[in-house]
């Protein structure tokens, strides 16, 4: 059966691609390797720059924690917390959420087919096609690889090299403890809308904790070059976090992944096909995170590939504007975000217990994380809003420097 577009992989950029694609009146299939719902590595949270993807409509019973800030634990036990009254994102189980996207892409007139694991891809001057294992074959106009960072799709096309270079991608590790609602108020002091993130010396980059409603999703991750020694440096730091909380945390089950890297320094398309998602290498260099860019490159190449279907092209020159409009959305951001990554945690040391309070921090991280700015754009706003906030901070930085000397 020939189909106008073929989507490999039902995760948050699959299914996007796929939903947005039928929408458009595309003929669509959405081929998901394993049977949904299925177990996927994350810490499970999704920003708020992802949320607006969906209008804001994902059923409560995905919802595990609303989130409405971010505390960043540094050394000498100092803590810089930055909360606001507006939504920032939500924890959830992936398996629940990416389940939902694709059977809202399927909703919406894609075709899901799962347990078809794509083992091949080839374009030609007529078409996309893709080979199963089970020797299934499919054809299409357009292809997309949302595959993740192991990408057949990727390798098949000659996008990505047939093996990993740990310099460009990242790896973690894992795990969901059961704690009970309990056990999550206590582990967040009552207040379970916060991410805690923990900048990690050595070669770990960072860490977190993420409440969920009866569970704390625990990991670290970083360059994957850096992280040889993952299971250690993993087992070390969540009984670091078992003993700073006071709570047992029982280790079920531990799961390492890759995260995808250096997507715009990276080819991602060709003839009929693009990368998207993890598959492209979208994730943020600072924090790890790639679900909500996931979610927008699948949106991006859903448009191009509507604009290209009408004016009857396939070839990559017209697909590179996907390319464009994943470097305009991107690029500052991920720069910026490198540039500060290589001085890891000794620059958050620096930096984050001097803005710890200040409300323009908390609002300057609050617009960062809701996608409404980048990390490019904070000089920018600092500089705009400074006069107008200048009284409160010299009252805060008198405050302080009264009550210390006291």
């Amino acid at each position: 059966m020939t189909y106008d577009v073929i989507v490999v992989g039902a995760g948050p950029a699959g299914s996007i691609a796929a939903h947005d694609c039928a929408r458009q009146g595309l003929k669509t299939l959405l081929l998901e390797r394993c049977s949904l719902p299925r177990e996927k590595p994350c810490g499970g949270a999704v920003m708020y720059r992802g949320l607006r993807l969906l209008d804001g409509k994902i059923p409560r019973r995905l919802v595990e924690q609303r989130i409405y800030g971010l505390r960043f634990l540094l050394p000498d036990n100092e803590i810089a917390e930055f909360a606001s009254d507006k939504l920032i994102g939500i924890t959830v189980f992936r398996d629940r959420f990416d389940e939902f996207l694709a059977r809202r892409a399927s909703a919406a007139g894609a075709e899901l087919v799962e347990n078809a694991r794509v083992v091949d891809a080839v374009v030609s001057s007529e078409s996309a096609n893709v080979r199963l294992a089970d020797e299934r074959t499919f054809s299409s106009k357009y292809l997309i690889g949302a595959d993740g960072v192991n990408s057949v799709v990727s390798r098949a096309l000659g996008l990505r090299p047939r093996r990993k270079e740990l310099t460009k991608v990242g790896l973690g590790m894992e795990a969901d403890f059961h704690v009970g609602e309990e056990g999550v108020l206590q582990a967040t002091h009552g207040n379970p809308s916060i991410l805690e993130l923990c900048p990690v010396e050595g070669r770990v980059g960072y860490g977190w904790v993420f409440p969920k409603r009866e569970h704390l999703a625990i990991g670290i991750a970083g360059a994957g070059v850096h992280m040889r020694a993952l299971r250690p440096q993993f087992d070390l730091f969540y009984r670091g976090v078992e003993k700073r909380l006071g709570i047992p945390l029982n280790l079920e089950k531990r799961r390492a992944f890759f995260l995808g890297g250096d997507g715009l320094g990276s080819k991602n398309v060709a003839n009929r096909a693009i990368l998207i998602g993890d598959a492209a290498g979208f994730v943020d260099p600072l924090m790890g995170e790639g679900i909500a860019y996931a979610m927008k490159s699948g949106e991006f190449a859903a448009s191009i590939i509507n604009k290209a279907y009408n004016e009857d092209r396939y070839d990559e020159e017209i697909l590179s504007e996907y390319q464009d409009l994943c470097h305009k959305e991107f690029a500052a951001n991920f720069s910026l975000a490198t540039r500060v990554g290589v001085r890891g945690s000794s620059l958050a040391d620096i930096i984050l217990p001097r803005v710890n309070g200040h409300k323009l921090a908390s609002e300057i991280m609050t617009m960062v994380a809701r996608g409404e700015i980048g990390y490019a754009d904070i000089p920018y706003v600092i500089l705009k809003r400074l006069p107008r906030e200048m009284p409160n901070i010299i009252k805060q930085v008198v405050q302080s420097h009264v009550s210390t000397t006291n």
